[in-house]
């Protein structure tokens, strides 16, 4: 099978004349088509293809994407796959001493590793010779389109994405062709995305959330995928929605957050939606509560990674409990299991319902990793038996309902308890004032850690026109919440307010920073 194939091909011989891409905002000299249709689309992918190839490029070589997030991205990371070339999405953001890392990171032994770069972000070595221009780019749409898609394997490389990372290098994650079987069980279990929808997804295509929610998945269901190229100003989404009639809506909490808080969307705005989707950190219940109030519209969470993609999520036809992330999405072999990995015997014994541990993704799954890229070390540990440690802790009833605690590697020690960040997020986010939180560890002396909490303040509410509340007083309320719903030892010693919270290049909050945020 050929991903692109698959995704676009398919689509090309059973709905020809359906509109599979629509570009949204100011017109583009490297695309200038701004509809296609699946026909056109297949067509212009092939051409793609057959440009790549005419270059030099062969089967199994990298391309790494230094593009901006616009159609020729989009057209050219399908194009590659096409080609049996494996692309290489990366941020339009990063430093040069980030290209090094990638252009370093990325060389190997069966292929040469190639650039396509736009005119205003140059790549590392602008001398190297294995370079595709922005004119390349355009120049191909207009070349003979290849015949057929390359015949690649269901196990053979598709496409590698890097991790984010924080506290060292990102790692690549080499994904197959097969991946794209892994994506079908989300669209029961989640987005429900079907023929006829046009889905609007206001994140970058460096991230494995875009790229299949906003391309691959409408795709699959042959609906219309829209692509805005634009300043994404979070005042802009609810009339590119209400304009464009868009019916799905894709984003992650931060962009729900900020739509709220500086374009006041309305019902009217979002009459053509029949729900929002969510992934990428958690949804907070006040966002959602929010959301659903001055829209109308359901807004349902994924939880996931890199590495495969969304496995649990609640959606419009399921019901899931308050304090669960979601519903483990049917066709997935996903248990829990004992944090410590020994003895061996019982190890790989998941373990019972509502019981903690974690969570962990059989390897027959189709839309799990071949491996991490040239990092043998790491994906030996990722793995225990057959089972994708995912290195989140959580546990799961017996209806397949998962409770998420956070991260194994954030889990606190509090006096010889273990607490989950998670837990007291949680808490805080349910006060009245507070926007976002974040707690952690945060080390005092060698020998002494403390609980911390961070948190951004919304606006004042009307209630306290005549008197505003002062911070001292916002905290005094906070600890007295804590000490009513928490016990003792999982109370933060140290509560700090802050005007944002730090985030890295994936729109995350990197809690490695939180030691150097500014106070108010």
């Amino acid at each position: 099978m050929n991903l692109s194939k698959a995704a676009i091909g398919q689509q090309a011989h059973n709905i020809p004349a359906a509109l599979a891409l629509e570009i949204i905002g100011a017109p583009l000299k490297e695309c200038p088509q701004t509809q296609w249709t699946y026909a056109q689309l297949d067509c212009t992918i092939r051409a793609i293809a057959g440009g790549l190839i005419k270059k030099g490029m062969k089967p199994g070589d990298f391309l790494l994407l230094r593009l901006h997030s616009d159609a020729a991205f989009a057209l050219t990371f399908f194009g590659a796959i096409a080609a049996g070339l494996v692309p290489i999405p990366l941020s339009a953001h990063l430093t040069t001493s980030e290209l090094e890392f990638f252009a370093k990171d990325t060389k190997h032994h069966k292929g040469a590793t190639w650039w396509a770069c736009a005119r205003d972000l140059p790549c590392p070595d602008e001398t190297n010779p294995h370079v595709i221009t922005q004119a390349d780019i355009l120049a191909f749409m207009h070349e003979p389109p290849i015949t057929d898609y390359y015949e690649s394997q269901p196990n053979d490389p598709a496409y590698l994405i890097y991790t984010s990372g924080t506290t060292s290098h990102p790692k690549g994650v080499l994904h197959a062709h097969r991946t794209l079987q892994g994506r079908i069980p989300m669209q029961q279990g989640w987005h429900h995305i079907k023929h006829g929808d046009r889905v609007l997804h206001a994140g970058d295509f460096n991230w494995t959330y875009t790229l299949g929610v906003g391309l691959m998945d409408p795709w699959l269901q042959g609906a219309t995928a829209l692509i805005y190229h634009g300043e994404k100003s979070p005042s802009l989404w609810p009339n590119l929605i209400q304009t464009h009639q868009a019916t799905i809506f894709v984003a992650v909490p931060g962009v729900y957050r900020k739509i709220l808080k500086y374009s006041q969307p309305t019902k009217q705005h979002m009459a053509s939606l029949r729900h929002g989707l969510s992934a990428g950190e958690a949804l907070s219940k006040q966002v959602n509560t929010e959301w659903k109030t001055q829209t109308g519209c359901s807004l349902y969470e994924a939880m996931g990674q890199s590495e495969i993609s969304t496995y649990v999520s609640t959606a419009p036809n399921i019901t899931v409990p308050e304090q669960a992330k979601g519903r483990i999405q049917k066709g997935r072999r996903v248990v829990i299991l004992p944090l410590q990995p020994l003895p061996q015997d019982s190890a790989l014994t998941p373990l019972e319902p509502n019981q903690q541990g974690l969570i962990a993704i059989h390897n027959t799954d189709p839309g799990l990793m071949l491996s991490y890229w040239q990092r043998d070390k790491e994906q030996k540990q990722q793995f225990r038996g057959p089972w994708f440690i995912t290195g989140d802790i959580g546990s799961i009833d017996e209806e397949q309902n998962l409770t998420h605690f956070g991260r194994a590697d954030e889990i606190m020690n509090a006096g010889g308890y273990r607490v989950s960040p998670i837990e007291i997020e949680t808490l805080l986010l349910s006060h009245e004032y507070v926007q976002e939180a974040a707690v952690y560890e945060k080390q005092i002396r060698p020998d002494l850690s403390i609980i911390a909490a961070v948190i951004v303040l919304n606006k004042p509410t009307n209630k306290r026109k005549d008197h505003p509340i002062k911070n001292h007083e916002i905290k005094d309320q906070i600890m007295q919440l804590l000490t009513n719903q928490l016990a003792p030892y999982k109370h933060p010693k140290d509560l700090t307010i802050v005007t944002s919270l730090p985030r890295n290049k994936a729109g995350k909050v990197d809690k490695s920073q939180l030691f150097i945020q500014p106070t108010t």
